[in-house]
């Protein structure tokens, strides 16, 4: 699954997909990672549209991980209840893991953006050119 952002920006998505990898490896432990990203970032070929993905599987969260930043990153696309859960449900998994599809699934709000790889491609997110 992949998931089309509120804010339609590159570097949006390159942050949020950051802020997801830092759960599991957390500043201080990942600084001198070359790759600190947990998906993809893709945008339209119209520019209207940038979604992250694919998101699959679950993701570690590293005992020290910092609940707040990725829920403070999204706080604008959720509700503050909504915002609240996310929080409860990465403290919860620290030491062990989370499924972040199921997150976003449970999300009202972000669970309508969540698009399959078919379902993007019918929508024109990706070149049908041969090279």
């Amino acid at each position: 699954m992949n998931l089309i952002l509120s804010t339609p920006s590159v570097e949006y998505g390159k942050a949020i997909s950051h802020e997801l990898w830092m759960l599991s490896r957390p500043r201080g432990i990942s600084d001198n990672e070359t790759s600190q990203f947990y998906c993809g970032v893709m945008s339209h070929p119209d520019g209207n549209q940038v979604a992250i993905g694919p998101i699959d599987g679950t993701q570690r969260v590293h005992a020290n991980a910092d609940e707040l930043s990725f829920a403070e990153l999204i706080s604008d696309a959720v509700t503050v209840e909504e915002e609240a859960l996310i929080i409860s449900a990465i403290s919860e998994s620290k030491g062990g893991s989370i499924s972040v599809l199921s997150l976003i699934e449970a999300s009202p709000s972000l669970s309508p953006n969540l698009v399959t790889h078919e379902q993007m491609k019918a929508a024109g997110w990706f070149s049908t050119e041969e090279i």
